[in-house]
């Protein structure tokens, strides 16, 4: 988990909260403190209180979340890592239904979830962003769009690393990294179930737009063409579709996301 100073110390706590009250616990918790943090969530931290290992790496600088991931990997000790955001509420049994997909099929090497959206309140939840559940869907799914839910996400340390790790990648270090597994020949799974309540606001799909947003968006393209994943053809219909919209006003984009990309 990876916590940075504009980050709400109230919603560092709850985060925390979910975690705590898993009916299993991970065997160590990272957290990777993105450059300075305020007195207040250096309080946060302070008294947490974690039954088992818990490891604080401390960035000099805020590096952005895709390298301070990369430290949070590289600083974990286990061969399976679960991915959390610091806003955001875990469900009770998130772990334990994760970590029975794992047990029942061992090649999966990348497991997710669905994830339910609020506002103010974790329990007034109002949309959802459901991604398919088996390889071969995923797979079909990825060549469009990002089939992984981020902060539902337990992945495969070794290959995770084996495959670049995160890398610098605004918006799209998580997409980049599945592509880059999967075209290693790593299997995955989405669990049917919600196993994360995320935390939203008035900005968060309108500031998915401008010109920074579609230089990463051309790239993530490019990249998934490299790999081999999409051909020209997949490409332009891609970028036909991805780029011109995120020249629209923020509220407008924000409707199409709730309306087409969101249940």
């Amino acid at each position: 988990m990876c916590v940075y100073a504009k980050e709400d110390p109230l919603f560092l706590a709850q985060c925390i909260e979910s975690v705590l009250a898993q009916a299993v616990l991970p065997e160590q918790w990272v957290i990777v403190k993105d450059g300075p943090l305020t007195d207040g969530l250096e309080q946060v931290l302070s008294e947490l209180r974690f039954p088992n290992e818990l490891k604080v790496v401390a960035l000099p600088e805020n590096v952005t979340l895709g390298p301070a991931r990369a430290e949070g990997l590289l600083a974990a000790s286990y061969d399976w890592v679960a991915i959390m955001d610091s806003d955001d509420i875990c469900r009770p049994d998130r772990f334990i239904k994760q970590c029975a997909m794992i047990e029942n099929d061992p090649s999966l090497c990348l497991v997710g979830g669905q994830i339910m959206e609020f506002r103010e309140d974790p329990g007034n939840t109002a949309k959802s962003r459901l991604v398919p559940c088996g390889h071969d869907e995923i797979v079909s799914f990825l060549k469009k769009r990002n089939p992984f839910n981020h902060v539902t996400m337990m992945l495969r340390r070794d290959l995770a690393l084996e495959a670049g790790n995160y890398v610098y990648f605004p918006w799209f270090e998580d997409y980049d990294l599945w592509s880059r597994m999967i075209c290693n020949g790593a299997r995955c799974a989405n669990h049917p179930d919600v196993l994360v309540d995320v935390r939203v606001g008035d900005d968060t799909y309108g500031r998915r737009r401008g010109l920074s947003y579609i230089r990463s968006e051309w790239r993530m393209q490019k990249q998934l063409r490299k790999l081999g994943l999409i051909g020209a053809g997949g490409f332009i219909r891609n970028i036909a579709a991805r780029i011109p919209v995120r020249l629209l006003p923020g509220r407008i984009l924000a409707m199409i996301y709730r309306k087409y990309a969101r249940k």
